[in-house]
């Protein structure tokens, strides 16, 4: 066997450069729940990185005013279509990908981000029963669906094992084993988390072999509609809020944009089945205390 050679290594190695690793230029992006919180962030740091980006929600309205306003905004060819669509059911993830497919000339799909979510918060007492299954058809089997809608168009945009196509879900730090308290009223959005974040290895074991990585992001407290209307609804709040993770703030659109845009990237193609804890310490550094 011939011996390393560092400088024979060093001449074989490919381009490291931010431009070449990290680029998602001229991807085609699909985000649900795009219109607003943690997906609006998502999709403008895609559309401003040069992606072509397909807003999901359930209102034509929103999506038009968000595609509109990030089209108006965008950078580097990046673009922002409005797509409306309710993936409450297979049928309709299934019509959302035919609707897709009449107007994307290219029929193919580099980034899925999964991000539609609901919650549901409410007494031990008093939790209905439909609060599981809103929130386990939309945060689980919706991911799932979906996923197995768009593989088609994933498989053909997958450039193989070293440039993949990605699956993006986003969970939720709710879903961590490690991560209960007494006083959570949302039982059934938390363990709808902990399947998603199983959903996550399924996918990634089973499409392995299609040049696909599936990963999962699981954010702490970011702006969105939910976190407003909770932790962050006044100013005593809000600082509890902060106060509750490690690094002594929430998240914001730099920490996701970051997060995401690697895993869309060529940088994250040796990564798949991950669950990405995007929470300022909050698991690693409580579980350890």
């Amino acid at each position: 066997m011939p011996k390393y050679d560092p400088l024979g290594h060093a001449r074989r190695m490919k381009s490291v450069r931010i431009s070449d690793v990290f680029s998602v230029k001229s991807k085609v992006v699909l985000v649900t729940g795009g219109s607003r919180g943690i997906g609006l962030m998502i999709a403008r740091a895609f559309v401003q990185n040069g992606a072509k980006v397909y807003i999901v929600s359930r209102k034509k309205k929103a999506c038009d005013s968000v595609a509109e306003y990030l089209n108006s905004v965008s950078e580097r060819g990046g673009s922002a279509v409005s797509l409306p669509a309710n993936l409450s059911s297979d049928e309709g993830c299934r019509n959302m990908v035919r609707e897709f497919e009449k107007i994307e000339p290219t029929k193919k799909l580099d980034v899925l981000v999964n991000n539609a979510g609901v919650t549901w918060g409410d007494s031990f007492d008093d939790f209905p029963e439909k609060a599981w299954s809103r929130t386990m058809t939309l945060n689980v089997a919706s991911v799932f669906n979906l996923t197995r809608a768009c593989l088609p168009l994933l498989r053909a945009a997958s450039r193989g094992n070293l440039d993949p196509s990605h699956v993006i879900n986003i969970s939720s730090i709710a879903g961590n084993p490690t991560f209960s308290h007494y006083g959570d009223n949302a039982p059934s959005y938390a363990a709808s988390k902990a399947a998603c974040n199983k959903v996550t290895q399924y996918l990634a074991a089973y499409l392995k072999n299609d040049g696909i990585c599936v990963n999962a992001i699981a954010p702490a407290v970011f702006p969105s509609k939910m976190t407003y209307d909770y932790q962050l609804s006044d100013a005593s709040r809000a600082e509890f809020t902060n106060q509750m993770h490690p690094v002594g703030r929430i998240g914001n659109e730099i920490d996701m944009a970051g997060t995401v845009l690697f895993l869309a990237s060529k940088a994250s193609a040796f990564i798949t089945g991950s669950v990405i804890n995007l929470d300022g310490g909050s698991v690693a550094i409580r579980a350890s205390l």
